[in-house]
């Protein structure tokens, strides 16, 4: 056992030059890197976008019978961001802007049968947003402040401004204002989808020079409707300009 002990304490002598150099090499690599963070330039920053969604409502109770009912999987996006610089030497950022969003989509059931008759029914549905994101983000410059990568993190709120649901069948066609909960004709009523929705919002930019791509994500914490337990997530590629 004293003899395990010594080999032990040998082998630690051995290498500890090893873990030292390794452990200064790192300390100075990270200093480095926390040298180079604060050069990088706090000026706020701010862009136009337009940007092209892909969509999908997960309905908890629904399922798919959801997803064929009230489709949602494409859309446009066009928005303004501004920033706002919070912490005084690192290039970390409050981001917050607004934009107007259409999505909408299409799909088919067919095989229906009543009466021992088939047909098969179309539905249709479209809404107009409006965002308001709100996220914390880190601006990382290279090459001169000519190359900029811009990962954020934070919150969407969306107010439905519009939105409709065709359902046609034959010769047969209804349309359904989704959002509106009059007892109108064509109004949903009770049954309406809910104009506020609260998300997590996160991404990526990359900017060259004034340009900018970029690639986020929005899920809803918030249902879109009561009946089913519908939340809608929503990506986002868009393409940007700094002026």
């Amino acid at each position: 056992m004293k003899r395990f002990y010594a080999l032990l304490i040998v082998a630690l002598f051995a290498t500890a030059p090893a873990l030292m150099a390794q452990s200064a090499s790192f300390y100075n690599a990270t200093r480095d890197a926390e040298k180079m963070i604060k050069k990088m330039p706090t000026e706020n920053y701010h862009r136009a976008y337009v940007g092209f969604n892909t969509a999908h409502a997960n309905w908890k109770e629904y399922g798919l019978m959801g997803e064929i009912m009230f489709p949602i999987n494409k859309g446009i996006t066009l928005g303004y961001l501004e920033s706002y610089h919070i912490l005084k030497g690192l290039p970390v950022f409050v981001e917050y802007g607004a934009n107007i969003q259409y999505l909408y989509g299409k799909e088919t059931m067919s095989d229906i049968e009543i009466m021992g008759m088939e047909f098969e029914s179309d539905y249709k549905t479209n809404l107009f947003a409006l965002n308001v994101p709100v996220n914390v983000a880190m601006r990382l410059s290279f090459e001169n402040n000519t190359i900029a990568v811009t990962p954020y993190a934070g919150l969407n709120f969306r107010l439905n401004l519009a939105g409709k649901q065709v359902v046609s069948a034959e010769d047969i066609e209804a349309e359904i204002k989704i959002f509106d909960k009059s007892d109108d004709e064509g109004a949903a009523g009770e049954a309406a989808f809910n104009r506020l929705q609260l998300g997590f919002n996160f991404g990526v930019a990359v900017s060259y020079d004034v340009y900018t791509l970029s690639i986020g994500r929005v899920s809803d914490f918030s249902r879109i409707s009561k009946d089913g337990k519908g939340r809608l997530g929503v990506t986002t590629i868009s393409v940007g300009y700094a002026f």
